[in-house]
């Protein structure tokens, strides 16, 4: 049976974790012993313990590095180490002894465009003037006209083309020469040298008094086959 603990002023008992006497108050021995076993070996007992191992810990130490260095000099060939790469620019460069190597410019496939034949350049005939000077009175056809003057034909025609002529130099355009012969409307046996093709009297009134600044002469008048 275990010896009781008492506390060694006042001799109340007392357990083994208790610091201080609950009747007196007198801090116990074995309370401090019990502190110091928790709080575990001092610095001084620390050093005194690892004393034994550290030295030979320390000199294995130095023994693999020194192991480790002559493995290193003796696996070496004496051989230059290799050239590092070096990319510089768009070449690939190597420091050195090592080659240059160069890629291969970039090509770029061009597609010639076929050969084409440039088609033969045809030149139409140009149209023909809006208001030419010279012109026929188209056939069978019913309308109005300027009449410029009129020729017996027994003068000839050449008589009313050169009357013709004076009026196209005179600035006057679409003039021609009729026979009358060929139309009810007038007198037969006459040139007539007349201007214009016009639909209605109006249009043909409307270019009258142009017609006669060159002849004073013209008048209207409405052609009938």
């Amino acid at each position: 049976m275990t010896d009781e603990l008492r506390c060694p002023r006042c001799d109340a008992p007392v357990e083994p974790t208790q610091e201080y006497c609950l009747t007196c108050g007198a801090r116990l021995a074995h309370a401090r012993a019990t502190a110091a076993a928790r709080a575990g070996p001092t610095d001084a007992e620390r050093h005194q313990r690892a004393g034994p191992w550290l030295l030979p810990a320390l000199l294995g130490l130095v023994i693999a590095v020194l192991g480790t260095g002559a493995a290193i000099a003796i696996s070496g060939d004496g051989s230059e180490p290799e050239a590092v790469s070096t990319a510089t620019g768009g070449n690939l460069t190597v420091t050195g002894q090592a080659t240059t190597l160069t890629p291969p410019e970039p090509t770029t496939a061009t597609t010639e465009p076929p050969a084409t034949t440039a088609p033969p350049t045809t030149t139409a005939p140009p149209p023909p003037p809006a208001n030419p000077a010279a012109i026929t009175w188209p056939r069978d056809r019913r309308g109005w006209t300027i009449v410029l003057l009129s020729l017996p034909q027994a003068n000839g025609r050449a008589a009313a083309e050169a009357k013709a002529k004076e009026a196209r130099s005179g600035g006057l355009r679409r003039v021609g020469i009729l026979d009358s012969s060929r139309y009810a409307s007038l007198h037969p046996g006459y040139y007539v040298v007349f201007q214009g093709v016009y639909d209605s009297e109006v249009e043909a009134t409307s270019s009258l008094q142009r017609a006669r600044a060159v002849v004073p002469s013209a008048y209207q008048r409405e052609i009938v086959p």
